[in-house]
């Protein structure tokens, strides 16, 4: 690895980690794996990260602004109904990969509860997601307390319904059932 300065050092470290959650999910941000995906040592990472659950807890805050960032982009122009059913489509979509980019959430919750770090920047990602889908909900909700819980329900029934997923391949109920009715329960 070329030289580069401390933040810079410590910020290609974090953008590794990155890579590693959107590629194999946070269970897989470890200092070996960082180490490989940037091409330095387990040590740099030891030097720069008073823990692993440090580094993992940047590389969430990463990978979830991207995600977050790219929704918006994606829904700008969209009605409330389509941007909604688009943030869920891998729980209501036909293709088979049913809770894929939701149970990235889901994954990240489990380790909020066992890994101090990571619950700070869970909490800070799921309520910057959480305005999204509020400003969404905004289009047809006109009370801004009600679009924000209705928002809050959605996310919570997504990232629980994903995490289902992630645990068996026949879920005790129909995902894209549950969630289709929901969005159109929160929109009504």
């Amino acid at each position: 690895m070329a030289y580069l300065a401390r933040a810079a050092r410590r910020d290609s470290m974090v953008e590794a980690a990155a890579t590693v959650v959107a590629r194999e999910g946070l269970s897989a941000v470890t200092a070996r794996a960082v180490a490989s995906e940037f091409g330095g040592s387990q040590g740099q990472i030891h030097h720069h990260f008073a823990s692993t659950d440090d580094l993992a807890a940047d590389a969430w805050r990463r990978y979830a602004d991207r995600e977050v960032e790219a929704y918006q982009r994606a829904v700008a122009d969209l009605d409330p109904y389509t941007a909604l059913t688009l943030f869920f489509a891998d729980l209501i979509g036909e293709s088979g990969d049913e809770g894929h980019a939701l149970a990235r959430w889901a994954e990240a919750g489990a380790h909020a509860q066992i890994r101090g770090p990571v619950a700070i920047s869970y909490v800070e990602t799921l309520t910057q997601l959480t305005d999204v889908l509020t400003a969404v909900l905004s289009g047809v909700l006109s009370d801004a307390t009600e679009a924000r819980a209705s928002a809050a329900r959605l996310l919570m029934l997504g990232v629980g319904l994903a995490g289902i997923t992630r645990i068996t391949d026949d879920p005790p109920l129909p995902v894209r059932t549950v969630m289709l009715s929901a969005i159109r329960a929160e929109i009504n």
